[in-house]
């Protein structure tokens, strides 16, 4: 098994989402961005398509919670997590043992290129943000991030991209 693989299959133990949401599958075609990456395992979480009620997209990089998402990808990458910056419920489902095991994996990539937003939405008080970082040796990751109207984080999810 390659070592993207291997990540896959170590990021959906990291799974974890705010245990109220079971919003629809994300739209397979966004509206001025690329597909969505594929799910691995269960989804972290699922946006309202496009033009439901309740939900909204946008295409410009929201600079607070990218700055958020960065500092919780190297959070995860040194395996050591601010658990008060977590949603209620959050902490509960996200082990030391799964952020551990994220880190070993993700770890060796060192810091990302680029760290380039592809979606975002809102849904129920969340917002999503689909984020594409490439690393100096080529290798690309979707990084889900997840966060609450009080801008704790929601939701996480890591995975190859396509």
């Amino acid at each position: 098994m390659d070592r993207l693989s291997t990540l896959a299959l170590a990021a959906g133990l990291l799974l974890t989402t705010v245990g109220a949401l079971t919003p629809p599958p994300m739209p397979q075609n966004p509206p001025g961005g690329q597909p969505p990456p594929a799910p691995v395992g269960q989804p972290v979480m699922s946006p309202a398509p496009y033009g439901e009620p309740g939900s909204t997209a946008t295409s410009s990089p929201n600079p607070q919670m990218l700055a958020q998402a960065k500092s919780w990808f190297a959070q995860l990458q040194a395996g050591k997590i601010d658990r008060s910056q977590l949603a209620p419920g959050m902490g509960s489902s996200l082990t030391d043992q799964q952020v551990t095991n994220v880190s070993a994996q993700i770890k060796s990539l060192g810091t990302p290129v680029t760290f380039e937003q592809q979606q975002t939405m809102s849904q129920n008080g969340v917002n999503y943000a689909v984020y594409l970082l490439t690393f100096g040796d080529g290798k690309k990751l979707d990084f889900i991030f997840a966060v609450d109207g009080q801008g704790k984080v929601a939701g996480l999810r890591l995975q190859p991209a396509p």
